[in-house]
Formats: C-alpha cells, sequence, structure tokens
C-alpha cells in the first residue's frame, strides 16, 4: 500500500475527497494571496535624476551631468583638491546630487563650468606635481 491510500477515507476508493480537500487547502489561499497582490509595490527611488560621466585626461578632468529640469541659478558646484559635490533643487520637482572623489590633485580655482540644454560640463585642470630632480654631490 502507498502513503496516498493511507490519507483516503474509508468509501474514497478514487481518491477524489482527497483531491477536494486538497482543492479547499488551496481555495483558502487565494484571498491572502489577492490582499498580497493588491499592495502597492514599494519602489526605490533614485537618490538623483539624470546621469554623470567622468574623463580623467592628461592635463584635466571633464565632468558631464544630465540635469533636465533645472536652472544654471540652482546649481552648486564645490571643487576641493580631489573631490566635486554637485547639487541642485529645482523647487522640489527636481533633484541632484553628485559627489566624486578622484586621485588627481586639482587647482580649484580653474575650474569651468557651463550648462546649456540641460547638460552640465566642468573642467578642472590637474596640479601637474613636478618631481624633485637629483643632484650630484661632489666628495671634497
Amino acid at each position: 500500500m502507498n502513503r496516498r491510500n493511507d490519507k483516503r477515507k474509508p468509501g474514497d476508493i478514487l481518491g477524489i475527497e482527497e483531491l477536494l480537500d486538497a482543492w479547499m487547502d488551496m481555495m483558502s489561499v487565494i484571498p491572502i494571496v489577492e490582499q498580497a497582490n493588491a499592495r502597492k509595490p514599494v519602489v526605490a527611488k533614485p537618490r538623483h535624476e539624470g546621469t554623470m560621466s567622468y574623463e580623467d585626461r592628461e592635463k584635466d578632468i571633464v565632468f558631464t551631468i544630465d540635469m533636465p529640469g533645472v536652472a544654471k541659478k540652482d546649481i552648486n558646484i564645490e571643487v576641493m583638491e580631489n573631490s566635486i559635490s554637485v547639487k541642485a533643487e529645482n523647487g522640489g520637482k527636481r533633484k541632484y546630487n553628485y559627489t566624486r572623489r578622484f586621485k588627481p590633485t586639482v587647482d580649484a580655482d580653474s575650474t569651468k563650468a557651463t550648462f546649456t540644454n540641460g547638460v552640465l560640463d566642468i573642467t578642472i585642470k590637474k596640479i601637474i606635481e613636478k618631481k624633485p630632480k637629483g643632484k650630484v654631490v661632489k666628495i671634497s
């Protein structure tokens, strides 16, 4: 005798009552599944919109940031020796917050930025450190 036959009720030769019991168990789960599906899905919001690209050139670093929906006056750029921070907010509708660290030391005073058609371009010159040249010393 197999296990399935052990669960059958007396007189249920074909296992119909067992199938009906299983069906009823499945039907009792439907309201729970429907309730779970009725909830709104949780969607993570990005910290910013748009994209930022970074290009490390020989003499400078160039950043390009897509910032549609903000005005030039709403953009705040802060440049330090090894990092940049760009923030913008337009009346709460659009928010941007970018921070990027980089290895080369830059001259913050050389920073130039343009904003055209929702695209911010920032160019920062690198400080090229001159390595000290060695000196030959003669022994007297």
